[in-house]
């Protein structure tokens, strides 16, 4: 197999193994609260998490991805031009990159939580002018974590760049079983939703301690002797303050590495959060706490399958990255022969996770029966969303920029302009085929952009047969895809 597909295997493993924890013990957590909180506890309580992961978008904007794709680039242009470009004189700077992203990161962050304290405020104050202290604080009490993820972020993108997503997701899972607990105990003993809130809002600080202080007292090591070299002339050119710079040389190149490449990410993921969140909120304020509660359980079931393609398609974006840098034809091959697969297979795939999740829970949640019946119609996005995703990182990695960020935008109005008609119209269903819309959209937007730019041949057939090369792929990866595991040789 070769060495670059073993690695997307064995990244995509623990992703994948990652994400699936996480979303195990978040919805251990959900059951938590839904027996002891009851559906309109469970929806105010997550409506007010929704009112503030919306202004996640103002953390994230891209620099996740615009990290990983700057180093890379610096990477590539090190190893071979030698000296050609201030990232490669300066020895690419990893540390100076990160700490420009974390300090845009925070001050997203603290904006955040400004518009958040104001519409807290309002929310808080009635039409008398009484102001109750209650409400207020239960809206401020998961701001800690805009900050938390900041700094979460930050060294998760460090552990992808550097091949490390085993640590990143091991310090993510302590992070998260640390908010779990805590918050369980609590409502356990009885605690309001504020104090819930507030126990659930801090892992990121943990994970992040735990991966800069294993980076710290882990001797780094060089990517190349070429690089070593340059690193080593370069000695006396590297001395400049690790202040952050507006205006020196080094400083002009490393806002412009980020922002070049930040803005594609940051509007996307942007249209990805108001899919995420708005259809809680929206159901929260047109069909009650209640109403809401019993969503929250079905969308929490549903992004399950989502999860998995996200996962994945995090751990392939770095080789995504080098391949559109070294070997851009590939990349053709890669994307057809997933787009094939999944489209052959993705609804069966889905419709079983959620099937299997669903007779696990109704047993023991017989209440939520409305919320389990919502399952199917979430299918089509479910299928969307998977066909869709590794086009788009495809896209990227080829920068193109600007049509992936129109699909985006217009998946977003669309889903924008039906969200609030479909739930007046047909309630709980409604808001689920609203949120149908934007995958669906998004997919069929993407797939002719790859189509255009021959990214997929225009005389490609998603339902057609595979090429000789995407089925010479999907049989290596089927025949080891266990190669990927610590414990299987190939």
């Amino acid at each position: 197999m070769p060495k670059s597909v073993k690695n997307t295997l064995r990244n995509s493993f623990f992703q994948t193994f990652g994400a699936f924890t996480i979303t195990g013990l978040n919805f251990i957590l959900i059951l938590i609260y839904a027996h002891l909180l009851g559906p309109e506890g469970l929806g105010d309580l997550s409506t007010s998490q929704a009112q503030v992961l919306i202004w996640v978008t103002l953390v994230d904007l891209g620099l996740s991805s615009a990290l990983i794709s700057a180093l890379t680039l610096a990477e590539g242009e090190t190893l071979t031009e030698g000296e050609s470009s201030e990232l490669a004189r300066q020895g690419f700077r990893t540390q100076d990159l990160i700490n420009r992203v974390l300090f845009i990161r925070l001050v997203g962050a603290s904006v955040g939580s400004i518009f958040i304290y104001i519409f807290s405020w309002q929310h808080a104050t009635d039409v008398d002018g009484v102001f109750n202290e209650e409400i207020f604080w239960q809206a401020m009490a998961y701001v800690p974590y805009l900050f938390s993820v900041a700094l979460m972020l930050t060294a998760d993108a460090y552990c992808k760049f550097r091949g490390r997503q085993g640590l990143g997701v091991v310090s993510v899972l302590i992070g998260v079983l640390a908010t779990v607990l805590l918050p369980a105990y609590l409502a356990f003993q009885g605690y309001g939703i504020t104090y819930l809130l507030l126990a659930q809002s801090w892992g990121g600080i943990l994970s992040a301690f735990i991966i800069w202080v294993t980076f710290f007292l882990t001797p780094t090591r060089p990517l190349s002797e070429n690089l070593a070299e340059s690193a080593t002339n370069c000695r006396e050119s590297r001395r400049i303050s690790r202040k952050l710079s507006f205006s020196s040389s080094w400083g002009i190149t490393a806002w412009h590495a980020l922002t070049k490449d930040a803005w594609p990410y940051a509007i996307t993921f942007g249209a990805v959060v108001l899919w995420q969140r708005l259809d809680l909120i929206t159901a929260s304020h047109l069909l009650g706490f209640a109403e809401a509660g019993l969503y929250v359980l079905a969308v929490r079931l549903s992004a399950v399958p989502i999860l998995m393609a996200t996962s994945v398609g995090h751990a392939i974006f770095p080789d995504l990255q080098r391949v559109g840098r070294d070997a851009p034809a590939k990349v053709v091959i890669y994307i057809g022969a997933f787009t094939k697969f999944l489209f052959r297979y993705g609804v069966l795939i889905g419709a079983g996770i959620l099937l299997f999740l669903s007779g696990l829970i109704y047993p023991f949640f017989p209440k939520y029966k409305v919320a389990l019946e919502l399952l199917p119609w979430f299918l089509p996005g479910i299928w969307a969303y998977w066909l869709h995703s590794f086009i788009v990182g495809g896209l990227f990695s080829l920068r193109r920029y600007r049509d992936v960020v129109l699909s985006y935008i217009t998946a977003a109005c669309v889903y924008l302009l039906v969200l609030i008609p479909l739930t007046k119209l047909f309630g709980l269903v409604g808001v689920a085929l609203a949120s149908n819309t934007f995958p669906i959209v998004l997919f069929i937007c993407v797939y002719q952009v790859a189509k255009r730019y021959e990214i997929l041949p225009k005389d490609f057939r998603i339902s057609g047969s595979y090429t000789y090369q995407e089925a010479r792929m999907v049989m290596e990866v089927k025949r080891k895809s266990l190669g990927f595991l610590p414990f299987v040789r190939t």
